[in-house]
């Protein structure tokens, strides 16, 4: 059964609390065969609305999905809202913003904002004499009052750590021999260890070629959403780089758990609690080290770091109750 199949069946039979779901600006996706390779949220989304579907809730999708997922949008009566961060350029996304404001003014309920990209916040300033006590904007990150500051949240608004990883589904460990490691991102706020990092020749970038002018490094093209995992698989190893403002919450930076679903061991440099779970590096000798590390080394490595992250749990029926 895959997974659009298991959301109809259990909102047919769910007696739950409804939650009326809304990306803030874009098309929602549920399904292993979406577009994009940047900003398509959904192993995540996919995993937020099992473990809900799992407690019982019913949910009811208040955006257009996309032609692969293809769910009929209801936006009828709905116990809670609760909308998702999206693109936050107003001019570009203005219609659906807008529609988001119009759903926000006239439910009177609780408000859950998920948000797992520091730097998309809600933009607060469109809704005016609005009560924030009633929301709760929930972070995948582990030091909420920098969260809160970083956000720009409202004062009464509150702010809990939601783990966003629980419930992703790991592949088998890689046996690849390849002896190269993978790193899929921008450079931005990373400068200082890039310098040191592309010193070591094995390290490949996947990411846009306006965005690494001024580097030394060959790039690869960034992967398609749905085929992220094989890509992962075609390195060792992966390494996952944070910026400023996810040092600062401890944000659970994304690309480092994409790359352990696929199989493959997460490298990074210390100082992101979120990432404590990673193996540290500070030199371009550590990323060669790993990288030239045995299999079984390896292996043992990403099991490790695997059994870490499984171990983790969460209550969602707190999420609602905040």
């Amino acid at each position: 059964m895959n997974f659009i199949e298991t959301f109809n069946k259990c909102n047919s039979i769910n007696t739950g609390f409804t939650i009326g779901y809304r990306r803030v600006s874009g098309k929602i996706g549920l399904t292993e065969n979406e577009n994009g390779t940047r900003g398509a949220w959904v192993e995540k989304r996919i995993c937020l609305f099992n473990n809900l579907l799992k407690n019982n809730f019913r949910i009811k999708i208040l955006n257009a999905t996309t032609q692969q997922t293809n769910i009929q949008r209801d936006t009828t009566s709905y116990d809670y809202l609760m909308l998702e961060f999206g693109g936050t350029n107003y001019n570009f996304y203005k219609k659906d913003w807008d529609e988001t404001i119009n759903i926000v003014k006239k439910f009177k309920g609780k408000i859950i904002f998920i948000n797992d990209d520091p730097d998309l916040p809600f933009l607060w300033h469109l809704l005016d004499n609005e009560d924030w006590s009633r929301w709760t904007v929930a972070v995948n990150a582990i030091n909420i009052d920098a969260c809160k500051k970083v956000l720009r949240c409202p004062q009464k608004i509150k702010v809990i750590d939601l783990p966003m990883f629980i419930g992703l589904k790991f592949n088998d460990f890689n046996h690849n021999n390849s002896a190269e490691m993978i790193y899929i991102g921008r450079p931005n706020g990373r400068k200082k260890f890039f310098n040191e990092f592309l010193q070591c020749k094995q390290l490949k970038i996947a990411g846009k070629t306006k965005e690494w002018i001024g580097y030394q490094t060959i790039l690869v093209d960034i992967p398609l959403q749905k085929n992220r995992i094989p890509f992962y698989r075609n390195y060792n190893s992966s390494l996952c780089v944070y910026d400023k403002k996810h040092a600062l919450c401890h944000w659970r930076t994304g690309r480092a758990y994409h790359a352990i679903i696929s199989g493959i061991p997460v490298c990074s440099v210390a100082g992101n609690y979120g990432l404590n779970w990673c193996y540290p590096v500070t030199t371009h000798q550590d990323l060669t080290d790993l990288i030239n590390s045995s299999q079984e080394f390896r292996k043992n490595l990403w099991l490790k770091q695997k059994t870490f992250l499984e171990k983790i749990e969460y209550n969602y029926d707190s999420l609602l109750r905040h």
